[in-house]
């Protein structure tokens, strides 16, 4: 037996983004025919994970390139996968787990292997966890929840800390984080250490671009500046789960554009398959063999909602009058209609989708009793009884009978949906006598910006993944002041250094709760706070990825209609599952 454990560790992760896509303004586009090199009725064409030649495949990156980044599981496997359907977590390298009072027990299939034959061992699920406990990766902050991992047998044990108990969090772990081989990167993590400990750096040089030891069903073949290739691993151990079947395409490639322009103009002509890109309009590509998950309004299956994160400790934005007048002047159905295609069903007032998985969470009186929705005269006399006022020409003044100073409204330059969103925003606060100023940036500068707290309203998808931790993990995200740094300091999480001791109560309670009753309770207590504190300002309901694909060359993907994979673009958590159903258009 032996155990891993390792002390608390200070909060490095990254959320993971759901972004606008950028989108070039040249509309002459053209896009070369793909490859005959690759057979087209045996290659499955990807797009959108990936905007640049690649630089590195280390699974250690905080940003690695396509198949290693994010939930993609073509390569990496986790030890189970999330359903967004049915809210589950499917096997993938394990069979089952089970959560008690103290830990979560993981069992191992022990038919899984390696590219390379030899079996992944619960000592590969502990040394994969043991190095996102030194290293800066996205879950490197998980250990704080973590008090010792067990190996027992081929069972893996995760026990959790007593004072800081989380299984939302151990769930979450446990079905997005990529189990590596050990034989490979121990070596590697050992040549790098020094007498003042591990030299990340030094990891970090290594590429994995040669035929990388990977578990999945597909492994590297090759690379351009403009695509990524991966090969079927025609050995694939989890083919038994498929009765012996492989999956369909003998290739999938991602292709590199440039642009959103670019990646709409490769599905129109048939060189793309799938798009996980925004594609406006969606119902009138049908035209071309497109479509999305449904045929119908909203189009996609809604998973996040896109935010504008507030300066809460600077003023105006510090006094929760202004916030909550701000909210009501929001005209949310016109971001539905101009910004995302219709891509959004209205939005209801607080953080909980009131559809799906979350749908039991979500109380009706309360938004009516406690919430919003756009309402210039509610929104003028919300002010005005804060002790607000206007100039002669509609300005507002605050309390001191001064002008409020015009706002700065950011996001990534070229993120064309989220750009459109904060122009709808820019005119409803002009309805209330509040200038504001668009402040479109350099995707780095927005980063910084967001990180280190320095910006009035900046827009953001925290916690973009429906997950087995959803709401818990999207309220924590912008309400939680565990780890608030002052402005000026960098975070990662409540960027907008939102404080309320209440809310911290309830963060910390909600993953203890297993009675659906008081998770109910809690929750409708939380969704309180949101909405009449107004830590952030919602903006609408967004997928968790864009699903689009063409049937020029593929068919039988899953639909609305033909719901057997989750539409994550089939290379995603639990919806790989599709590409051994998918077929070649004959």
């Amino acid at each position: 037996m032996s155990v891993l454990k390792v002390p608390f560790l200070s909060i490095l992760g990254v959320a993971l983004l759901v972004a606008g896509c950028k989108e070039e303004k040249n509309d002459d586009v053209s896009i070369e025919s793909e490859s005959s090199d690759y057979p087209r009725s045996e290659t499955l064409y990807v797009g959108g994970f990936d905007w640049a030649p690649p630089t590195t495949f280390n699974p250690l990156d905080g940003d690695p390139n396509f198949p290693v980044d994010g939930n993609v599981r073509l390569m990496y496997e986790s030890l189970f996968a999330y359903d967004v359907l049915t809210g589950k977590l499917e096997p993938m390298l394990a069979r089952s787990y089970q959560v008690s009072d103290s830990a979560i027990t993981v069992v191992l299939d022990e038919r899984a292997k390696w590219s390379n034959g030899t079996p992944v061992t619960a000592e590969d699920v502990v040394y994969t966890f043991y190095l996102d406990s030194i290293f800066p990766t996205p879950r490197h902050s998980g250990w704080q929840y973590i008090e010792k991992i067990k190996v027992n047998g081929e069972n893996v044990e995760f026990y959790m800390k007593k004072d800081n108990k989380n299984p939302l969090v151990l769930m979450n772990l446990i079905a997005e984080t990529s189990i590596l081989p050990k034989s490979v990167f121990k070596p590697l993590v050992e040549a790098s250490k020094g007498k003042a400990g591990y030299n990340y750096a030094n990891v970090l040089t290594f590429k994995n671009d040669s035929l990388p030891v990977a578990s999945g069903p597909y492994n590297l073949e090759t690379y351009f500046p403009d695509k990524i290739v991966l090969k079927r691993n025609d050995s694939y151990w989890g083919n038994v789960k498929h009765g012996g079947k492989k999956p369909t395409p003998t290739y999938v490639i991602h292709s590199l554009y440039t642009g959103n322009n670019h990646f709409n103009s490769a599905m129109t002509k048939g060189n793309l398959d799938i798009s996980s890109i925004f594609m406006p309009r969606i119902w009138e590509k049908e035209r071309d063999g497109i479509r999305a998950w449904s045929k119908k309004e909203p189009y996609h299956l809604p998973g996040s909602i896109p935010t504008l994160f507030i300066a809460t400790t600077m003023t105006p934005f510090s006094d929760v009058v202004f916030r909550r007048a701000l909210v009501h002047a929001v005209n949310f159905e016109k971001i539905k209609d101009r910004a995302v295609s219709n891509y959004t069903t209205a939005v209801e007032p607080g953080f909980i989708l009131p559809f799906g998985q979350e749908l039991k969470y979500f109380n009706k009186e309360d938004a009516a009793a406690y919430g919003y929705k756009y309402d210039i005269a509610k929104a003028k006399q919300i002010l005005a009884d804060g002790g607000y006022s206007w100039d002669s020409k509609g300005k507002l003044l605050n309390k001191s009978g001064m002008p409020i100073r015009p706002l700065n409204i950011e996001c990534p330059q070229g993120w064309t949906d989220w750009e459109d969103a904060i122009k709808v925003v820019i005119e409803s606060f002009s309805e209330i006598g509040i200038t504001a100023t668009q402040k479109f940036v350099d995707y780095g500068a927005w980063e910084k910006d967001l990180r280190f707290g320095t910006f009035d309203l900046i827009m953001k998808t925290q916690t973009a993944d429906l997950s087995a931790a959803t709401p818990w993990s999207r309220f924590d995200q912008v309400m939680s002041s565990r780890n608030i740094k002052p402005v000026g300091e960098e975070t990662f999480t409540n960027p907008g250094r939102y404080k309320n001791k209440e809310a911290d109560r309830l963060l910390a309670l909600i993953p203890t709760l297993s009675d659906e009753n008081e998770l109910k309770n809690a929750y409708r207590a939380l969704n309180k706070i949101f909405m009449q504190d107004i830590p952030v300002l919602p903006l609408m309901y967004r997928p968790s990825q864009f699903y689009q694909f063409s049937t020029k060359h593929w068919d039988n993907f899953p639909t609305e209609e033909n719901p057997y994979a989750p539409p994550q673009s089939l290379i995603v958590a639990a919806s790989i599952k599709a590409l051994w159903e998918i077929k070649p258009v004959k």
